[in-house]
């Protein structure tokens, strides 16, 4: 049999077929307000489609890696792209960031509170899509009023307690008033065995005859939940790094390295890793090569915000959608300005924490100091070494041989083309 091997763009190209119809219409669903929040902050999608493909692509091609069918594995990619915007649309509300990708982030169009709430709608409907494994899920419809009502007395003054209604019986009753051996089988009223251990047919939900998807393990929202802590650690543990001018204390640079490798790992590593995982897991995957399959997401992860963090000084802003030197602009201590911190660029230090603004003179004099501490070199060094570290982690799933070389693939493609 010969294995036709798709190339990057074609891979992409599919991911986006399969994961963005149901991630639209699963962000449909939301409330007017958030549905505003999620749609704004999904534009990026389709005016920056490649790359922020990337995610979706690793579930699917790792629930192949394991032997399953990637089809199984889409309700996963919505949910780790759902966790992703909430993720991007809350740093950029921490950050202050106006733009993202030449478009306008959503928080600066809608407001910080309503941006907030709508993030966390997202965050929401993505462990909702986790764990029905269905994101074209329809809302409840409203409650059924009761067909018969108790009678009330018929005036105010009159002491006549009501009339109970006497009991129905046979086709008259409701379902809670069948008595539970009349029930037929497997028609419980949420006991074990019943719909609250997986009897979709009584979902007010559902439609009549159509196919109901299978709920994502529950391993798989585990994954998903672990994956939301990381960030959020991950978030704390980059405040703690943020640049106080108002404050006289020095941190050692090593020790600031070491919390923004910290904070990288739970932030960028934690969520390829939740994609390849829940890939591996929707696939069928046994728990050793989930667990190698998420490795390989976390080293990933680690590679690629390597690079993107030399795009944020060095990136070019017809690319990035972003003024130039932007993590510098808001003295944001990113892996590359630890690292010269590390090395000992004093004079990094002092010009981050002047408490006036920094000219464009001034970025372009941070910049220099640090690729003269030799911290750009390293940063891209490091992006080598942990892609390496990911692809040798990789071959230890043994997975599919195409979906390896697919694998592979993205894996090169991601750290060349950072979000």
């Amino acid at each position: 049999m010969v294995t036709v091997l798709r190339s990057v763009d074609d891979v992409l190209a599919w991911a986006g077929l399969l994961v963005e119809p149901p991630l639209r219409t699963a962000v449909g669903r939301l409330p007017a307000p958030s549905r505003e929040v999620a749609e704004l902050q999904l534009g990026a999608i389709d005016e920056g489609p490649a790359v922020a493909r990337t995610r979706a692509a690793l579930t699917l091609v790792s629930a192949g890696a394991v032997g399953g069918d990637p089809h199984d594995a889409v309700a996963s990619a919505v949910a780790v792209e759902l966790v992703h915007q909430w993720s991007v649309l809350q740093r950029d509300l921490f950050d202050g960031d106006l733009t993202r990708r030449h478009r306008p982030t959503a928080w600066s169009v809608v407001g910080p509170h309503p941006a907030t709430l709508g993030g966390e709608a997202m965050l929401a409907l993505a462990f909702d899509v986790a764990a029905t494994g269905d994101p074209t899920r329809r809302v409840p419809r409203p409650l059924r009023q009761a067909t018969r009502a108790t009678p009330f007395p018929v005036s105010a003054d009159a002491d006549v307690p009501a009339t109970p209604s006497p009991a129905r019986t046979g086709a008259d009753r409701t379902p809670a008033e069948v008595p539970r051996a009349e029930r037929p089988t497997g028609d419980t009223d949420g006991g074990p065995g019943g719909a609250a251990s997986g009897d979709r047919a009584t979902d007010p939900c559902a439609d009549a005859g159509a196919r109901q998807p299978a709920p994502v393990d529950r391993a798989g929202v585990r994954v998903l939940g672990d994956t939301v802590q990381q960030l959020l650690h991950g978030r704390h543990t980059e405040l703690g790094t943020t640049l106080d001018t108002a404050t006289t204390r020095r941190r050692s640079g090593s020790d600031l390295l070491r919390e923004c490798i910290a904070a990288v790992e739970q932030r960028s590593g934690a969520l390829l890793g939740c994609a390849c995982a829940l890939g591996a897991i929707a696939g069928g995957g046994d728990r050793a090569r989930v667990e190698q399959l998420r490795l390989f997401g976390v080293r990933l992860g680690l590679a690629v915000q390597f690079t993107e963090d030399l795009q944020g000084i060095w990136g070019d802003p017809a690319v990035t959608g972003r003024p130039a030197f932007p993590d510098l602009r808001r003295r944001r201590r990113s892996l590359p300005v630890a690292a010269a911190l590390a090395a000992g660029a004093d004079e990094l230090d002092d010009l981050l924490r002047r408490e006036s603004r920094l000219s464009d003179a001034d970025l372009e004099r941070a910049a220099k100091v640090i690729e003269r501490a030799g911290a750009r070199t390293w940063c891209v060094r490091q992006a080598e070494d942990l892609l390496a570290q990911a692809l040798l982690v990789l071959d230890l799933a043994i997975p599919e041989p195409a979906a390896v070389a697919e694998l592979v693939a993205l894996a090169r493609w991601a750290t060349r083309h950072p979000a």
